[in-house]
């Protein structure tokens, strides 16, 4: 898998993240504000209306949260299970070709040091 590719997942994955951050931080200050403009007779229960609308939206958060976590991590695993079945069928290639790769990379930058 190329270093792009796991960039493309790892990014895939925090740019929701961020705006989910952002929601719940507007969510909560949504409540702060009610809550502050809230008249000081308030009864408990429009102050636990409001809460129990707050930890509604933190919970939708959540499982949109939790739902694409579970995307990112099945496609991270939909596209590293065929390279580990390829590695572990053919061990003593993949430990060659990973030489290999060790090598030209030690070769590349031996060469940019001269």
């Amino acid at each position: 898998m190329s270093n792009e590719t796991s960039d493309n997942l790892v990014t895939a994955g925090v740019t929701p993240a961020d705006s989910y951050k952002i929601q719940t931080a507007e969510a909560l200050e949504e409540a702060a504000r009610r809550l502050r403009s809230a008249d000081r007779s308030a009864n408990s229960d429009d102050v636990r209306a409001l809460l129990d609308d707050v930890e509604f939206q933190v919970r939708r958060i959540k499982t949109e949260v939790s739902n694409g976590y579970e995307k990112v991590e099945a496609d991270y695993h939909k596209k590293i299970e065929p390279v580990e079945r390829i590695i572990i069928d053919h061990p003593i290639p993949s430990v060659l070709i990973a030489a290999g790769v060790g090598v030209l990379i030690g070769m590349l930058l031996f060469k940019n040091r001269d």
